[in-house]
Formats: C-alpha cells, structure tokens, sequence
C-alpha cells in the first residue's frame, strides 16, 4: 500500500521508468507480458500513485486566497451590474 506524500509525482516518474525497463527486459527475453507479477506490482503502485496525484486537495495557502479573492470579485461584479441596473430602471 502506498503511502500518498509531497513526492508523489517523483514517485510516479520513477515507477514509470521501471515499467517500461520492465517490459525491456521481458520483451528481450521473449517472455509473456500479462503472466509476470513484478509488472503487475509495479501497475499496482503506479495506479495509487496516480490516485494520490488525482485526489490531492491540499492546497497552498497562496492558491487558495486566490481561489476566494476570484470568487469574491465574480459576486461583487454581479451584485454591482444587478444595483446599476435597478438604479436605472428607478429612474424612468
């Protein structure tokens, strides 16, 4: 079981380049590739690793107030656009 940290993408380059040293070897050997359980381990940890990238929500701090300060203006813009548009049709 893979445990999910800050080098998952360093983990999923290396895991990647086993694979395909992997299937090097095995394809000189002239060897099937579906009954060889080394490369299904290394599949294995490649797909936790690649879960782990897709599910990482752990954002910076930076990122994040970004995140809220694009938000808010997007609210603020609407809200403002609606009150000039009401203060339009009052004056008719």
């Amino acid at each position: 079981m893979y445990d999910c940290n800050e080098n998952d993408r360093v983990e999923l380059e290396s895991i990647q380049e086993k694979i395909l040293g992997r299937i090097r070897e095995l394809n000189e050997q002239d060897l099937p590739l579906r009954e060889d359980t080394l490369l299904e381990n290394y599949y294995a940890l490649n797909a936790e690793i690649q879960n782990c990238i897709l599910h990482d929500h752990s954002f910076s701090p930076i990122t994040t107030g970004v995140i809220l300060g694009a938000g808010i203006a997007i609210i603020l813009s609407f809200y403002f656009r609606i009150w000039r548009k009401r203060k339009q049709i009052h004056r008719y």
